[in-house]
């Protein structure tokens, strides 16, 4: 967990409040580097939402800047 990235997630404005807790689910999954590589299912059980709706709210980070896909 990257609690600096936490922070960040916590003080960027993203719209939604299912995405901004989809983008702090993927920062406590992070290291320190920012990488982190869990499953859409993961972060959907995590966050109780469908997996499709995961796959939305990242994508929707992605076209935003907030978060990138390698």
């Amino acid at each position: 967990m990257s609690m600096m990235l936490m922070v960040e997630a916590m003080k960027t404005k993203v719209g939604n409040s299912a995405r901004k807790l989809v983008l702090i689910k993927l920062c406590d999954n992070a290291n320190d580097k920012g990488e982190c590589w869990p499953s859409y299912q993961h972060i959907a059980d995590q966050c109780e939402m469908s997996r499709r709706s995961v796959m939305r709210h990242i994508n929707l980070l992605v076209d935003a800047g907030i978060v990138n896909i390698t």
